[in-house]
């Protein structure tokens, strides 16, 4: 992938692995390109953390040496395997981090390199063949719901880059489009019974053989919990009906009132 052509979309979820709890890293922009042609072999690194928390997570003052070692990695890896670095896991005292490359024959001399250079931890490298991409696809690609969220967690942190107050209750306007008037119209019926407002109906003959346009809004906070809650209602729901979900934008409650789109 030429750096021009290409752009990244890298973003963190919570979740579990193994019943323990973990976090995953990855980049996003990925599943639109994966899997890579001759981009076929996994290299999967692995790093012991030292100072390891009761919930398998490091102390805060190891997360800065993580760090550098996430850069040289993927620096040297990317460099000299020219190999995709796709993602990373946090789980059980233990720091991954996911490649895909065309050869691996000098993994353990590169990795040699990163560990010249933080001779206090280990490193375990191990590879194989994944033509698919199902390692990334199908382990470190969140599900739909968290994938949801985690479009919500960018429009928060949008607002709160632009100084919103989040604790202040102000429209919040939803877009979900439907194959046909009839599921939109039941949709509509049941969502209307939970405090939901109309804002406009419509008809998009260029929006993914799904036309019919339903544009609401209700009351929010913008705080984690209840946008998470309102959205993934209207999510689940659009599902039901064969329709999607669109986003989601509001009025940033602060000095301005700027709109922050999804």
């Amino acid at each position: 992938m030429e750096d021009n052509e290409y752009q990244p979309d890298w973003d963190v979820y919570f979740c579990q692995i193994e019943s323990k709890p973990a976090f995953i890293g990855l980049d996003l922009n990925l599943s639109s390109v994966a899997p890579l042609e001759e981009q076929e072999k996994v290299v999967e690194v692995t790093v012991p953390v030292l100072s390891v928390r009761e919930d398998g997570f490091p102390e805060d003052t190891e997360w800065e040496a993580l760090g550098e070692i996430e850069d040289l990695l993927a620096d040297i890896f990317e460099t000299g395997l020219e190999a995709v670095f796709v993602g990373k896991t946090l789980n059980g005292g233990f720091r991954k981090f996911y490649f895909y490359a065309r050869e691996v024959l000098m993994v353990e001399h590169y990795l040699n390199e990163v560990a010249e250079k933080f001779p206090q931890y280990s490193f375990e490298a191990e590879t194989w063949e994944d033509p698919e991409w199902e390692t990334y696809l199908e382990f470190l690609f969140p599900e739909p719901a968290d994938v949801q969220k985690i479009q919500n967690a960018k429009v928060l942190r949008h607002l709160e880059e632009a100084g919103d107050n989040p604790t202040v209750s102000r429209k919040v306007e939803h877009w979900i489009y439907f194959p046909d008037e009839a599921s939109r119209e039941k949709y509509w019926q049941e969502i209307s019974t939970k405090g939901y407002a109309k804002e406009e109906e419509g008809f998009e003959p260029d929006f993914e053989k799904l036309h019919y346009k339903l544009e609401v809004s209700s009351e929010s906070k913008t705080e984690e919990e209840p946008i998470n809650d309102m959205v993934l209602y209207l999510w689940r729901l659009a599902q039901e009906y064969g329709a999607k979900y669109d986003g989601w934008e509001t009025s940033i409650e602060s000095d301005g009132a700027n709109e922050a789109p999804q």
